[in-house]
């Protein structure tokens, strides 16, 4: 089965030295679903080439790297700091209202790199759908996220292996581009 996986070009030396080496799962929900399948808290996520819809979700995806994410770091932070203090982990009041946060988007923007892995020999666990919608919840962190960027019908699948660059082809590349008003531009160029 060819999967495929999205990265920033900055990493591309790194894989090509290394191998694309899983990376720690932030979502605290994805790790509860996952545990039971990987030895450590760290996977790399895939997704099946062959489904339909494909530009979108590498739209999509970039779109997390640059707003999910990086809330996602700052949940995961106020949750240890929540603990640390002994405070109820159950108050909502003592996480952060992300709503308050706008819609600032965070990250590199220049050229990602779609890669098309082997999956071949790889130690692999899915299919798990992959949902990523606004919620009017405003201690989540896709909350008043950008709607065109919502999905709920990919199914992505796991892995704790580091895959070698033997394994991996590079597909096409994404040029991101962010305007003054904040919104994201993509150019698409297959390789």
């Amino acid at each position: 089965m060819k999967l495929l996986h999205v990265t920033h070009n900055k990493n591309i030396g790194s894989i090509i030295k290394n191998g694309l080496m899983p990376s720690f799962i932030e979502h605290s929900g994805h790790w509860e679903c996952f545990q039971d399948y990987l030895e450590h808290r760290r996977c790399v996520y895939l997704w099946d080439a062959e489904t339909y819809r494909n530009d979108k979700f590498v739209r999509d995806l970039i779109y997390t790297k640059m707003f999910i994410h990086p809330r996602n770091k700052m949940f995961v932070q106020r949750e240890i700091e929540i603990e640390n203090a002994g405070l109820d982990i159950y108050d909502e009041d003592h996480y952060i209202d992300f709503s308050k946060l706008g819609t600032w988007l965070v990250g590199d923007v220049g050229t990602f790199s779609v890669l098309e892995i082997d999956s071949e020999g790889l130690d692999l666990h899915g299919s798990w759908q992959h949902v990523q919608e606004p919620t009017s919840n405003r201690h989540a962190t896709s909350t008043i996220m950008d709607d065109k960027y919502a999905h709920d019908d990919k199914e992505i699948y796991i892995t704790g292996d580091t895959i070698g660059f033997n394994n991996i082809k590079i597909v096409e590349e994404v040029l991101v581009r962010k305007n003054k008003s904040n919104n994201l531009g993509f150019t698409f160029r297959k390789k």
